[in-house]
């Protein structure tokens, strides 16, 4: 799981100029921006400034309406490492109506790395405990997923991420939903992926779980990009970069802790490790 796992020497994720929205509406526009290995990045800004269609349009999850996108040197539109690149969605995708436990869902992670035939291999369970062990549930891997915490299931969403072994982990307000003391055990579990030298790139309302691990913030409002610099610029000069913006959009999302709110979740389909997943 290092950054350098793939020998990038260049910048893991690169944008010139670009666009992004869905349908015929561009929701942001004229991004550029170059990510290098072992940095960690927050996306800061309020709800419908464009910060999460940005990250979408880097992954491919967003339509691009403009401008270059490079992934570890490589136009988007060519890169098929898929792997490189962890995403841990902003909703939970867990359900009570799937009965499935924590390993079985970050097994779903090693998917993209099986042959087509989807033979779960040794190996593919050692990432899976790795992962486990990283995010703090390696005692919960045989636990029902539905029988777990809101912020048991975003970790559980963060394993399966990891257990692909990506150069890259994007995470969009991995916050959502959690209580302050699941904030505090997330805060490390992230402390322990910078240690392991992964990129991190997360998408948030606030900087106060992450303030000790973000080396650089990125501000987007109205659909632009404010501020690009580092973490100790942005604390240095937070009210100027602020100032232009609607206050209570920053006293409310960009200071103060999220509040917990709740999330419904979208059921997927848990595939067993050692089937043919087609």
């Amino acid at each position: 799981m290092s950054a350098s796992a793939g020998g990038t020497a260049g910048p893991v994720i690169a944008l010139q100029d670009a666009a992004f929205g869905y349908g015929e509406r561009p929701v942001v526009s004229g991004v550029t921006l170059t990510i290098t290995p072992g940095e960690v990045v927050a996306v800061l800004g309020p709800n419908g400034s464009g910060k999460s269609t940005l990250v979408k349009g880097i992954l491919g999850l967003a339509d691009q309406f403009a401008g270059q996108v490079h992934l570890f040197d490589v136009p988007r539109q060519e890169f098929r490492e898929h792997p490189r690149l962890g995403y841990v969605p902003q909703r939970h995708t867990l359900s009570g109506t799937v009965r499935a436990t924590v390993s079985e869902v970050v097994a779903t992670g090693r998917l993209s790395r099986q042959p087509w035939y989807g033979r779960y291999s040794a190996a593919d369970a050692a990432h899976v405990e790795r992962a486990l062990m990283l995010v703090g549930l390696a005692d919960r891997e045989r636990v029902d997923v539905a029988d777990l915490s809101g912020g048991q299931q975003r970790r559980v969403l963060i394993a399966r991420a990891l257990a692909g072994e990506p150069e890259v982990l994007v995470m969009d307000e991995p916050t959502a939903g959690v209580d302050a003391a699941n904030q505090h055990v997330l805060a490390e579990v992230l402390a322990r992926l910078v240690a392991e030298g992964l990129t991190i790139l997360v998408v948030t309302h606030e900087l106060a779980a992450f303030a000790d691990l973000v080396t650089r913030v990125i501000v987007v409002d109205n659909g632009h990009v404010q501020f690009d610099g580092a973490a100790t610029d942005f604390a240095a000069r937070r009210d100027d970069v602020l100032h232009d913006h609607d206050s209570h959009h920053h006293d409310d999302e960009l200071s103060a802790p999220a509040q917990p709110r709740q999330v419904v979740p979208r059921s997927v389909e848990v595939p067993r490790p050692g089937r043919r997943h087609g």
